[in-house]
């Protein structure tokens, strides 16, 4: 036995990808429907530039791109957990059966 303590509780949360992946596809939704109302107010004006729908397409772009990878850490987080737990519950013995 060492004797060296090991912490209880540590300052580091654990990481929430799936949460992370829906808000980040959330934003991307946001930005997108941004993209296209802004569309339709430059439609209505005169030398109107692209450039905020530009912006806001390349945003959307980002977003989905950081839900992605946070959908495939949930992902392999989960499979990582699923291989680790155990399949069978550990064996009664026979006083604890009767």
């Amino acid at each position: 036995m060492s004797g060296a303590n090991s912490p209880v509780l540590s300052l580091r949360t654990p990481p929430r990808y799936g949460r992370r992946a829906v808000w980040a596809t959330l934003a991307a939704l946001f930005f997108v429907g941004l993209s296209f109302c802004l569309d339709e107010a430059a439609s209505n004006q005169l030398a109107a530039s692209d450039m905020p729908t530009l912006w806001s397409r390349y945003l959307a772009g980002i977003s989905l791109y950081y839900a992605a990878i946070c959908a495939v850490r949930w992902y392999l987080g989960r499979r990582r957990a699923r291989a680790n737990s155990p399949k069978d519950p550990p064996c009664q013995s026979a006083s604890d059966i009767l």
